[in-house]
Formats: C-alpha cells, sequence, structure tokens
C-alpha cells in the first residue's frame, strides 16, 4: 500500500506541531509536513508529493480559505480538510469552497483525525458531529446548493437588510422603483423567504454578506 503524506498547515506552532504529532503514527501515513504559513505551505507542496492538507481555516499572511482556494485550483487531487476554532461564519465560509474534510481543533482527538483522513483520503466526506450538529440547529444547509447573486442583487442586498425603502434604494442605485421592486421579488424567490426579516436571518445565516 502506497503511504500518503499530509501537510498541517497552522499558525499556531505548537497546535501545528501537536496535530502532525498525533497524525504520524497512524496506518497507512507516510512523512507528515508541518507550515506555519501559506507561503511555506506553498513551496512545500510545489516541491513534495501531498496527499491531503489540514489547513487552518484563519492565518495572518494569506489566510486559510484562500489557500484552500488556491490549492484546489492548482493543486486539484490534493485532499483538503479544514480547521478552526469554532466561529459560525468560518465554518460556513470554509465548507463553502466544497472540502471533503472539516474539523474543530479545540474538541478534536487523535483518533477523530485520524478518521477524518482515512475518509477524505478514500474519497469520502468527514465533518466533525459538533460542526453538523450546530449548522443543523442555526438552519444551515450543507446540502443545499449555494446561490448565485448578480453584481447587481449583491449591491442591493445590504441596503435592503439595512431596512432601506424602494425609493431610498432606487435613489442610492440610480435606478427606478418598479426595478428595486422586481429585483426585491426576486431575491425573496432565489432565497426562498417571505419577508424583509426573513430575507436578512438568510444572508446572516450563510456568511453573503
Amino acid at each position: 500500500m502506497m503511504l500518503q503524506h499530509v501537510l498541517v498547515v497552522d499558525d499556531f506552532v505548537s497546535v501545528c506541531d501537536g496535530i502532525a504529532a498525533l497524525i504520524e503514527k497512524a496506518e497507512g501515513i507516510g512523512k507528515v509536513y508541518t507550515a506555519y504559513h501559506a507561503t511555506e505551505a506553498l513551496k512545500i507542496v510545489r516541491s513534495e508529493r501531498i496527499h491531503a492538507a489540514l489547513i487552518d481555516a484563519r492565518m495572518p499572511d494569506t489566510n486559510g480559505i484562500a489557500l484552500i482556494s488556491l490549492l484546489q485550483t492548482e493543486y486539484p487531487t490534493i485532499k483538503l480538510i479544514g480547521m478552526t476554532s469554532y466561529d459560525d461564519d468560518t465554518v460556513v465560509e470554509v465548507l463553502r469552497t466544497g472540502v471533503p474534510g472539516f474539523l474543530l481543533k479545540r474538541s478534536t482527538d487523535r483518533a477523530e483525525i485520524n478518521l477524518c483522513l482515512r475518509e477524505v483520503l478514500a474519497g469520502r466526506t468527514y465533518y466533525t458531529a459538533e460542526v453538523q450538529s450546530r449548522l443543523n440547529q442555526n438552519g444551515y444547509n450543507l446540502l443545499k446548493p449555494i446561490i448565485q447573486f448578480t453584481k447587481r442583487e449583491m449591491e442591493m442586498l445590504p441596503l435592503l437588510c439595512a431596512g432601506q425603502s424602494t425609493k431610498q434604494i432606487a435613489d442610492h442605485l440610480g435606478l427606478k422603483e418598479y426595478t428595486i421592486e422586481d429585483y426585491r421579488k426576486e431575491l425573496l424567490r432565489k432565497t426562498n423567504t417571505k419577508n424583509v426579516a426573513e430575507r436578512a436571518s438568510y444572508v446572516h445565516r450563510n456568511g453573503i454578506l
């Protein structure tokens, strides 16, 4: 069986090294590399054969979400696992990238990290139970495709969520009031909501703004 080489990326050195140490003795795992920032991670990926990477979502130089997106484009064969200490918006941002694995750093352990790695390397998905539970409680649907909004709709959403009237938005964007009303109806349809409050809640829950 070919050994799988893994990269751990986290700007907290002790956390990064600790996760790497938990992985090193797992069955089927070969070399485990560590990187403390995105630049170092890219250097390793470009010079070594990496099969899976565990990436912290928030890092100072290039955040982990941007790194995940870059790796998905340039190295699509690498299996990516997002990590974070818990935060609703961060979780949604990471899951939006389509990573097959997700772990909470503060509550995970050796068994779960290695289970996640096995599942992801086998082509399956693994989201830690706490993330699944909290997302479901808050109304997130991981199976629901992300809605694509037009540029004009993205200009309107913060104004609508701020409670501005049709006339105020029309004046602000230089459009006719009937045009704004058409956009309002379309946004209600797209988000499957019935009123301004529901739409604002949807936007907040899904980290759209």
